[in-house]
């Protein structure tokens, strides 16, 4: 999995404790942190190769260190008042939840600074995953996608289905969902990618966003709405890239198809259900061909269904699922 890799120097070595004792059990696995309270063990490091996304410093280290030739982004840990010659520096406060402090060093990671070529606008890959036919596997093949991706890419998931059994299939709970990060976008001053690293969990070797508890949620999504979480994801997560479940079609949906990089269409074998099928593709038209021949169409054999023992997700990705899809991301496949 690939992670953000941050270096915290502070003479206070009790703080750098509490940080690696609060990553460990949160059992986080989207930053991995190296702590110095010696710029020579610092320096030490990346003369050994390690290259840091961000060093956050106190104003201690940055005073100290005003000359060295940093190849990452510098973050001042704050411990209160800060000099007229910090003021203007990216900053994040010391005494503060650590969970508050990560959320606000990842946003900063991932806003677009014109003048520092070496952090550009992170553009994420959107992927979409939509059944026509309601293929009871569609979840397990998304999800299986996600893990495959997520060995060499920090991959996002999001489950727009109601009723989708993601919580039981997975065991986990959320206190906070997506429909909690659509209702602060209404809001004025909303800060998308503080709020999504807030509400965002872990999943094996990926991220998700938790999905709704209440589906009548899902209908509060408006076309304007829809299309803004779409381009905050895309230019503002810091994903590489996002695969999205879908459990509906909403208005909009077929000209939306085109800001995603690959969209897979699951169907599967039947009269009614190639029928079903048709009528999709027949609707995607509407918006022009184009639409529908971007459209990865895929009919899952029947053997790739649920299987009554051990965890469909472990089923999928180490029996014939994983391997068609690694097929279909890498090659060897042919669309039906």
């Amino acid at each position: 999995m690939v992670q953000l890799k941050i270096a915290f120097l502070d003479e206070e070595e009790a703080y750098l404790e509490r940080l690696k004792g609060y990553l460990v059990r949160k059992k986080e696995m989207f930053f991995k942190i190296w702590t110095f309270s010696n710029v020579d063990l610092f320096a030490e490091k990346e003369r050994e190769g390690v290259m840091f996304d961000a060093v956050v410093l106190t104003a201690g280290f940055w005073e100290m260190m005003e000359s060295y030739p940093f190849r990452s982004k510098k973050i001042l840990l704050s411990e209160g008042l800060r000099k007229n010659a910090l003021a203007d520096c990216l900053f994040v406060p010391k005494y503060q939840s650590a969970k508050k402090l990560f959320c606000q060093i990842s946003s900063m990671l991932w806003q677009q600074e014109e003048e520092n070529m070496f952090y550009p606008e992170q553009i994420a890959k959107l992927i979409g995953v939509y059944s026509p036919v309601c293929h009871e596997s569609q979840m397990v093949f998304s999800m299986t996608m996600a893990q495959i991706l997520a060995e060499s890419q920090k991959v996002l998931y999001l489950n727009l289905m109601e009723h989708s059994g993601f919580y039981w299939l997975t065991n986990t709970k959320a206190s906070e969902d997506i429909g909690d990060l659509l209702y602060g976008m209404m809001q004025e001053g909303h800060d998308f990618a503080a709020e999504l690293h807030r509400v965002r969990q872990t999943y094996r070797d990926f991220d998700y966003i938790p999905p709704v508890v209440n589906p009548e949620h899902l209908s509060e999504i408006s076309k304007t709405l829809f299309e803004k979480l779409l381009l905050e994801l895309r230019n503002r997560s810091g994903y590489d890239a996002i695969l999205i479940d879908f459990g509906m079609v909403f208005l909009g949906f077929a000209e939306m198809i085109q800001v995603f990089g690959s969209f897979y269409c699951l169907g599967r074998e039947g009269v009614v259900n190639h029928y079903r099928l048709e009528e999709f593709l027949q609707y995607l038209e509407k918006e022009g061909e184009h639409t529908k021949t971007n459209m990865n169409r895929l009919i899952l054999p029947e053997r790739m269904s649920f299987l009554e023992d051990g965890n469909p997700l472990d089923n999928g990705l180490y029996g014939s699922m994983g391997d068609y899809i690694r097929s279909i991301l890498y090659g060897g496949v042919e669309f039906d």
